[in-house]
């Protein structure tokens, strides 16, 4: 049997730092904080500046009068946060890395000096999140091109996140999360539904049972990943467990990637419906693509392109490589032979 599947991902995304003050399932970041002065008094209308490292969009917000800001929206990827008050020394923070959903608390101190002085701050990373008791886990885009994951298929990697089951081999419903019903899981691409209204799967990367859209979603096109358990409201609908994916974006600087996966049945053992002298069952697969990114009006404007495709024979176990030939006795056999005749067969037992 041999199987055809090309999966093409196109994706086009604006940076766009748009204020907003509510929350929804969303695969973007958060940072808030609060600044105050050496004494512990808050400061505020102080000026706090967030540029994004690879596009260098800029956003720059106010504190409030109680001395806190908030930016939400904020996606995936390395920031600086700067923060600039008149009669005080500026403080910059040079790089924290958003992962997706993360919510980040990020305090500053500021000092009395000069605004041309600047004091950098580089060992108080946040570790953790202090704003949620979410159990949840991120797994960033070097792990998920670096590690082997048959077919390169998302679903296989979420099993190394806590209270996450698949059943081996993978396939329709094999996905479940801290004994949950196998259809219980929440899925999100960007912030857009990925849930088959019907079977309660991920849409992306479904097993295509009987009409189901079987797409594929390109590793390569993948920045994270997280998945929560028992989560704020902001998700609901179900209680198993949330996974939210975070599509790559185009930078400033142009990049991209080549791939090419290969797999044969040389060194496979032989099915145990193929048994010998039978042709060995025949399997073969390439999997090949590649993804492009970059600016289309610096600091603005930018996008981000893979394909992917799929070619791969599969013998099937039970013909082998060869037509298969099935006898059928629809009477008993004169002579009798059970081997031959469902009658025969019956009478003998």
């Amino acid at each position: 049997m041999k199987l055809q599947k090309i999966a093409f991902l196109l994706a086009f995304l604006v940076a766009s730092f748009a204020p907003s003050g509510a929350r929804a399932q969303t695969s973007q970041g958060r940072f808030s904080g609060q600044v105050m002065d050496s004494s512990g008094a808050v400061v505020a209308n102080a000026t706090v500046t967030i540029e994004n490292l690879g596009t260098h969009v800029k956003r720059v917000l106010q504190t409030n009068s109680s001395g806190e800001y908030v930016a939400p929206n904020i996606d995936p990827g390395f920031y600086s946060l700067t923060v600039e008050a008149k009669g005080f020394s500026k403080v910059v923070r040079p790089r924290i890395q958003v992962e997706v959903t993360n919510d980040l608390k990020i305090d500053f101190e500021l000092k009395p000096g000069s605004v041309s002085e600047t004091v950098e701050v580089k060992d108080e990373a946040p570790l953790t999140e202090s704003t949620n008791d979410v159990l949840s886990g991120v797994l960033s885009n070097k792990a998920i091109n670096e590690l082997p994951v048959q077919g390169r298929d998302f679903q296989n990697l979420l099993t190394l996140h806590p209270g996450v089951q698949r059943t081996p081999g993978g396939g329709f419903h094999s996905t479940s999360s801290n004994g949950n019903r196998l259809d219980d899981n929440n899925y999100i691409i960007d912030g857009a539904d990925d849930n088959d209204a019907y079977w309660g799967e991920t849409v992306v990367g479904d097993a295509g049972v009987q009409g189901t859209p079987a797409s594929l979603l390109p590793l390569d096109a993948i920045t994270e990943f997280t998945t929560s358990e028992n989560p704020q409201a902001d998700y609901g609908a179900k209680p198993g467990v949330v996974v939210t994916i975070g599509l790559k974006s185009g930078t400033d600087n142009l990049h991209g990637t080549a791939y090419y996966f290969h797999r044969n049945s040389a060194f496979d053992a032989r099915n145990y419906f193929n048994p010998s002298p039978d042709p060995f069952s025949a399997l073969l697969l390439h999997q090949f693509g590649a993804s492009i990114g970059g600016p289309i009006l610096k600091g603005k404007w930018f996008y981000f392109a893979n394909y992917e495709g799929v070619r791969d024979k599969v013998g099937n176990p039970f013909a082998a490589a060869s037509p298969v030939t099935v006898s059928l006795a629809t009477a008993a056999n004169p002579a009798g032979d059970p081997t031959r005749s469902l009658v025969d067969a019956r009478n003998a037992a």
